[in-house]
């Protein structure tokens, strides 16, 4: 069996998202928040706000297009009928581009369901702020208002990515790469009725903690194949019943995520599901790395899989070396990243050579 480790690497760095887009996505949240802090027409409370959603959680990928900013409100506004509070929220974000007095000035684009979306023109980058009422306490389960409901609904997101962050460090820090591998499968597979990202982080999340895909001693070729034989598995009885569409829980208040999923969009999943499983299983189960690599990119796209590592290798174990992070197995292997057996961690290397 080939585990292909160095070509999975290559790709989850390849997937990573953009260091100039991920320092803008950390830097503008701060100031619209320090903006609404100070405003006189809304109150917020301590933490003022946080950000949410996949990037929060370290599980974006590629060019990140938004960020998802929980406003923190005082409780008095839970008290309001949920389109009052959304309409105070976007009434205030109206000064904003004049208070950030840059040249990447947002517009306030369109009242969203849940949020406000601030959009920055210039990046193409989207801010979706939700108003978020703390009753009991950060670390407890907010309520947002929902504009189509018309009423207020409990969300626990801070909660999740910390169930998420200690799920992902018992399992040897895999989680979290993994949630990224089929969102970018999902994101080559599919052009049209994609699941949410949400959706297949709680599907991942799900599979690990309830231990149907162990990660112990395990590359991430393997562990992918594992998730796409499980969500097939569990996910064939709803696909034979006709109309039928699974539900997908949410890993902290247990209510289905996955309630507005079309059943045709669900079946376009399957199919591709069922497609990818056949790769791995093939690419798994061969001896010949070209022809692996080959059934791999069908997963992944070409442009994902890289066909030769070799200059990739020596160019991560330099930096590995030099950051301390490089280790000699009891086998006399040297290898690199965190490890699971005993190794011997080799001193971080200062020596670049004679001048």
């Amino acid at each position: 069996m080939l585990n292909l480790s160095d070509h999975f690497d290559v790709l989850l760095q390849k997937i990573e998202p953009d260091g100039e887009r991920a320092e803008f996505a950390r830097d503008i949240p701060a100031l619209v928040r320090d903006y609404l802090q100070q405003h006189e027409d809304i109150e917020t409370v301590e933490p003022y706000s946080r950000l949410a959603g996949s990037y929060a959680r370290c599980t974006a990928i590629k060019d990140i297009k938004d960020v998802d900013l929980l406003l923190t409100l005082d409780r008095s506004y839970r008290k309001k009928e949920p389109e009052e509070v959304l309409e105070k929220v976007f009434s205030v974000l109206g000064g904003l581009p004049e208070a950030l007095g840059s040249s990447s000035k947002p517009v306030i684009r369109r009242r969203q369901r849940r949020s406000i979306n601030v959009h920055v023109d210039e990046h193409d980058f989207d801010l979706d702020i939700v108003p978020a009422v703390v009753d009991r306490g950060i670390d407890k389960p907010l309520a947002i208002p929902d504009r189509d409901w018309s009423r207020w609904v409990e969300t626990h997101p801070l909660g999740y990515a910390d169930k998420l962050s200690e799920l992902n460090g018992k399992h040897q820090d895999k989680v979290v790469p993994l949630i990224k591998l089929v969102k970018h499968w999902r994101d080559v597979q599919m052009c049209y009725r994609r699941p949410k990202s949400y959706w297949l982080e709680c599907l991942v999340y799900h599979l690990i903690d309830n231990g149907k895909v162990t990660t112990k001693r395990r590359y991430y070729a393997e562990l992918f194949q594992l998730v796409l034989a499980s969500i097939a598995q569990d996910f064939r009885q709803d696909l034979e019943m006709e109309g039928k569409v699974p539900e997908i829980l949410d890993p902290m208040l247990g209510n289905n995520v996955a309630h507005n999923w079309e059943r045709a969009a669900f079946e376009t999943f399957m199919r591709r599901i069922d497609e990818s499983l056949g790769w791995a299983e093939r690419a798994i189960a061969e001896d010949d790395e070209e022809k692996a690599v080959e059934l791999w990119q069908k997963v992944f796209g070409e442009e994902g899989v890289p066909t030769e590592v070799e200059a990739q290798k020596a160019m991560r174990l330099r930096a590995d070396a030099l950051a301390g992070a490089v280790f000699v197995t009891s086998e006399g292997r040297v290898v690199t990243g965190k490890q699971e057996r005993p190794a011997i961690q080799v001193p971080p290397q200062r020596f670049y050579g004679e001048p």
